[in-house]
This record gives C-alpha cells, sequence and structure tokens, in this order.
C-alpha cells in the first residue's frame, strides 16, 4: 500500500484512502493480529516485521501465556475447594455456634516485592513457555495451503502451553452476521408495499432470495 512514484494520482490517492481506513478499524488490533499471525505455522517467522518487533511479539505472547496457566490454576484451586488448613477452620463452629473463618492471608514484603519473579509456579509456567518459543520458532514453516490448527492438533504434546492459547486465538469467532443478513433480506421484502404478505410466503421469498445469492457467488 506504500505509494512508488509511478503510480498515478489516482492509485495513490486510493492507497492512501485503504491506509487510512485499515488504521481507523485496526489499530486497537494490531498487536492481536500479529500474535494471531505469529501463532499460525505457515506465517510464524514474521518476515515483514524486524527482529525486534518479533521478539516483543512473542514476549507478548509469553504473558498471555503466563497469565492464561496462572488463570487455570487458580481455577483449579477454587474448583479443589479451601486448603486443608482453612477447610479445618470452617469447620469448627464457636459456642455460639456461628462459623469461625480464617483470616485473610497477608503477603510479606519479600514475597509482595519478588513473588512474581521467584514464585516457583510461576517461574516454572515461564520456563515452560520459554522452551516452547524457542523451539516454535526454530521450526520450519508449513506450506500455504496446509491448516495450521490440524498442524497445532498433530504437535499437540510437543506444544502443550503454546497450543492451548494458539486454539484460542486461531479458532473461528461466533458472529451474528448470518442472522443479521436475513433481518436485513427480511426488511427488503416486507415492506409498506408488501405489508400484507403471509408468513409462509415472507419464508418462501427469503429462501428464493438466499438460493439465489448463493448461485451467483458460485458462479
Amino acid at each position: 500500500m506504500a505509494s512508488k512514484e509511478e503510480d498515478s494520482p489516482t492509485v495513490s490517492n486510493i492507497k492512501k484512502a485503504i491506509l487510512n481506513n485499515l488504521h481507523t478499524r485496526y489499530t486497537s488490533e494490531y498487536n492481536h493480529l500479529l500474535e494471531c499471525t505469529a501463532l499460525d505455522p505457515r506465517f510464524r517467522t514474521l518476515p515483514h516485521l524486524e527482529k525486534e518487533q518479533c521478539d516483543d511479539v512473542f514476549h507478548g505472547l509469553k504473558e498471555k501465556a503466563v497469565l492464561m496457566l496462572q488463570n487455570k490454576d487458580e481455577g483449579k484451586e477454587c474448583a479443589s475447594g479451601h486448603p486443608p488448613a482453612a477447610e479445618q477452620l470452617l469447620d469448627q463452629t464457636d459456642r455460639a455456634g456461628t462459623e469461625l473463618k480464617p483470616p485473610p492471608s497477608k503477603k510479606t514484603a519479600l514475597e509482595d516485592l519478588l513473588g512474581g519473579t521467584f514464585d516457583e509456579p510461576v517461574a516454572q509456567h515461564i520456563s515452560q513457555i520459554d522452551a516452547e518459543m524457542i523451539k516454535y520458532r526454530a521450526e520450519t514453516s508449513i506450506s500455504l495451503n496446509s491448516c495450521p490448527l490440524k498442524w497445532w492438533k498433530e504437535n499437540d504434546r510437543l506444544y502443550p502451553l503454546l497450543s492451548s492459547i494458539a486454539k484460542a486465538y486461531l479458532s473461528t469467532p461466533a458472529t451474528s452476521v448470518p442472522s443479521e443478513r436475513v433481518f436485513s433480506s427480511a426488511g427488503d421484502i416486507v415492506n409498506v408495499q408488501k405489508s400484507q404478505l403471509l408468513p409462509e410466503n415472507v419464508d418462501m421469498l427469503i429462501f428464493l432470495l438466499k438460493k439465489t445469492c448463493k448461485k451467483k457467488i458460485l458462479f
């Protein structure tokens, strides 16, 4: 989309308009798009970026992967209930019959200062995701006709952490576009001049309209 000297004024203006439109639409999602691209084994080398930019993209993925693992650990802890010591305290009751609740645990100054760096589960997650990323970035890119989700499924055991975040990024997002298109078509058919149409006739007209549009796309 960069303008060139040989471009005519019309082509140059079109390129500028497209760039402005993309900038407006994707500025806030740009990093997300880069991360999705990095997790696609066809384009994981990010050849359109400088090395420092590539490192920044994978660093962002690393932070998100660690955060996702921490959330999973917290979910498991919540699902398994309170720690044994807390369970014993909760089972105890005082003479009045009221339940005794354990006091909230407080972090020491050392935990607050260095807990994020030297906490054992976090450090383990970081070392594991680092090892997977080094191995993944050294992989050979697959062909453009290959399916990235199939590749992640086949290499799930080699990259257990990366594959989880890759499936979250590369899966098909839910969309309401098809249903909204049907409503728009119905609004074009059922108008003031055709307000007396029977419901079954409206259904048939919408069906015929969609079949006609599909045939036009195919041919």
